[in-house]
């Protein structure tokens, strides 16, 4: 299998393997990235990596990230290289390749790791090629760090919902066959990925790095461990986070924007929407982006009566992204399955956006009910409508939420924030500290005068910043 590399290669200097460089004693950090992935990658997660990526590097530390995925870049992208996958749509080969060895792959790594050196290995999903990324795994002679995107680790499907909108405890075993769940076929497969992972790269993690409180939960229950709750953040343009757009008057206006695919909840807001529409006639939706089920749910509009009055963006960036944000009057984030910490949240809080969205996840760690916006059960679109209408009947009060919630967007959720907790993890692991099972990152932040290492700021030659604590 021929594989892709893209960017500006590597380099050899830094850290050797399993030592301590003088780059390091500078204050750099190499860090090397492994996205095994099996999805469109537009989504949060590797939204985030990238976004993670570019704050390191701005200050300092170089990272490499290598792309498991059937997804081809349109062009080449500084520091990232893309190995090849066999195609979801191709079942059979793509099981084969799983399951069995993908030629090349772990030769690849041990290079790419003997060239580029890192301090650690961050581990982003678990999914295409996993057999043989295991076994590369197994053999790794530095610290190895796993970002739990999703609930894949707790759950076959990643949803953590049973049929009738039943909350699951979680865990990966036969019995999810006789659930309800539709895990079918797939769940041999997902019992043996489990199993390699448990066998192969459990046993190298030193940390396991939770977005949300809820998934650092189920992790600590089923003894992923130490479990450490490090929230993460959204790029918000400077000019947004100097002052939000005004909060706008007039007919109200929905939003929601997002990966269109059927666990999102768009249906149920669709239909949440025509129970909005008989109380407020003016009232309009704006969704904003792409995916499978635009079709269907373009259909379904329709078929409810409420096409008119809404207007699909496709996918937007940029001023047009800005321009969405804008005309808002409450965004909303009506997930039917398990959401870890919706970015999107974020961007319409910093905004001065109330939201709404469904109790599921992170979504309630973000939305603070009463406080920024509603919460909601989840799979209602009676109660996601009242919800909705809840926040429009008091427009001075939706507005006073919006106000809240961007406050603590711009205090707690932000880059400068997200990376120091982050290179305070690093540097608590490379040290050699023993965490608890359980850690909100945070707790490792402490005075410690100049470090380059852990430096919050972009250029700055060194700030207050943070120090391990012991256990």
């Amino acid at each position: 299998m021929p594989f892709v590399r893209q960017g500006r290669g590597l380099n050899p200097g830094g850290l050797s393997y399993g030592g301590r460089s003088a780059e390091r004693e500078g204050g750099r950090l190499r860090i090397l990235r492994i996205n095994s992935w099996d999805g469109p990658g537009t989504g949060g997660a590797e939204g985030y990596i990238r976004s993670v990526m570019d704050e390191l590097e701005s200050r300092g530390h170089p990272n490499l990230l290598v792309n498991l995925t059937d997804v081809r870049p349109s062009g080449p992208v500084p520091d990232e290289h893309y190995l090849p996958m066999v195609p979801m749509s191709r079942a059979l080969p793509r099981m084969r390749q799983d399951l069995g060895e993908t030629p090349g792959l772990g030769s690849f790594l041990t290079e790419t790791v003997r060239t580029f050196r890192p301090d650690l290995v961050q581990l982003h999903h678990f999914e295409a090629g996993f057999t043989s990324l295991g076994r590369f795994l197994r053999g790794l002679r530095v610290p190895l760090v796993v970002t739990a995107h999703d609930a894949w680790l707790v759950c076959p499907l990643g949803t953590l919902v049973r049929p009738g909108a039943i909350l699951c405890e979680g865990g990966i075993r036969p019995r999810c066959q006789f659930t309800g769940c539709a895990v079918g076929r797939g769940l041999p497969y997902s019992l043996w990925q489990k199993r390699l992972f448990e066998a192969w790269v459990a046993p190298k993690v030193r940390a396991y790095l939770c977005p949300s409180r809820s998934l650092m939960d189920y992790l600590d229950r089923h003894r992923y461990r130490p479990a450490l709750h490090l929230p993460s953040f959204a790029q918000i343009p400077p000019a947004v986070r100097q002052e939000a757009p005004p909060y706008p008057r007039g007919a109200p206006h929905l939003g929601w924007i997002g990966r269109l695919e059927s666990y999102k909840g768009v249906e149920d807001l669709l239909r949440a929407f025509g129970k909005v529409r008989a109380h407020l006639p003016g009232a309009c939706l704006d969704i904003a982006g792409e995916g499978s089920a635009r079709p269907a749910l373009q259909s379904l509009s329709e078929r409810l009566g409420v096409g008119p009055a809404v207007r699909w963006w496709g996918r937007v960036q940029g001023p047009e992204k800005e321009s969405f944000f804008a005309g808002l009057t409450v965004l909303v984030v009506p997930s039917r399955e398990y959401e870890n910490f919706p970015l999107v949240a974020l961007e319409a809080l910093a905004r001065g956006r109330p939201v709404v969205g469904t109790a599921i996840g992170g979504i309630p760690e973000i939305v603070e009910d009463g406080r920024n916006g509603r919460i909601v059960p989840i799979q209602h679109p009676g109660a996601l409508a009242d919800g909705i209408l809840d926040v429009l009947k008091d427009p001075e009060r939706a507005e006073r939420w919006g106000a809240a919630g961007r406050r603590k967007v711009l205090a707690e959720w932000t880059p400068e924030r997200h990376v120091a907790r982050l290179l305070a993890v690093y540097e608590a692991l490379l040290s050699g500290e023993r965490l608890p099972d359980r850690l909100e990152a945070e707790a490792l932040l402490g005075p410690r005068g100049r470090d380059p290492l852990l430096r919050a700021d972009p250029g700055a030659p060194g700030s207050p910043v943070t120090k391990p604590k012991g256990t």
